[in-house]
């Protein structure tokens, strides 16, 4: 698609009333929104949820693998057409970085300038294995509080560093989650984190559709 064709976020003409009570990024700081469904592979089901990466490296490519049902909506909102989902989750790292993009992308959408799609959550990607630090630790829970404390937490996963997302085992919905002490190695088996996370998604977006049939 070419470059053009997107729809900017700063448009007048975009669809979306802004909410008076939260003040949207600068649009040098916002997202694009599809003016078209968004792609996805022809060889992956169809997607319950849109991931929407708030700046490189947060981890969507990692996510969309290890999550057969969710897609990656490649930096941009989707803009809620009728043929696709309409559910998106924010995806960040957990750095000063990340959490300011995760502020940005979800005062975008919530106040208006996010497209007509159906925000459901934070994702956010721990960005080391050390404890994350108080200040950055006291940012994300006000970030959070964004989103009603939607905000599900994906650990660090050393082993993530050495595999590419082709060579990651996914989860489906109904898939057994290990519980036990024993882990098997990501290569095999998703982490279950991982899963769980996933299956908190799932289960929010069945409540949003019983609260909003």
């Amino acid at each position: 698609m070419n470059a053009t064709a997107w729809a900017s976020a700063d448009d007048p003409r975009e669809p979306g009333r802004p909410h008076g009570l939260i003040t949207p990024p600068p649009p040098h700081r916002r997202i694009d929104i599809w003016p078209e469904p968004v792609y996805a592979p022809a060889d992956r089901a169809v997607p319950s949820w849109w991931l929407v990466g708030g700046h490189g490296g947060a981890g969507v490519s990692m996510l969309t693998a290890s999550w057969s049902i969710a897609g990656d909506a490649m930096g941009a909102f989707p803009a809620g057409f009728e043929q696709e989902s309409p559910f998106v989750v924010v995806v960040a790292r957990e750095s000063a970085w990340g959490i300011t993009r995760a502020h940005d992308l979800l005062t975008q959408h919530l106040s208006g300038y996010g497209g007509a799609a159906t925000l459901v959550g934070l994702v956010t990607v721990a960005a080391s294995p050390s404890r994350l630090k108080s200040d950055l630790r006291q940012r994300l829970e006000v970030v959070a509080g964004l989103v009603d404390d939607h905000h599900w937490r994906i650990p660090w996963i050393d082993a993530w560093n050495e595999l590419t997302p082709d060579e990651l085992p996914f989860w489906t919905p109904g898939d057994p989650v290990a519980t036990g002490r024993k882990r098997e190695p990501p290569d095999q088996a998703v982490p279950r984190e991982v899963a769980d996370v996933a299956e908190a998604i799932r289960t929010t977006i069945v409540s949003i559709l019983h609260t909003n049939p």
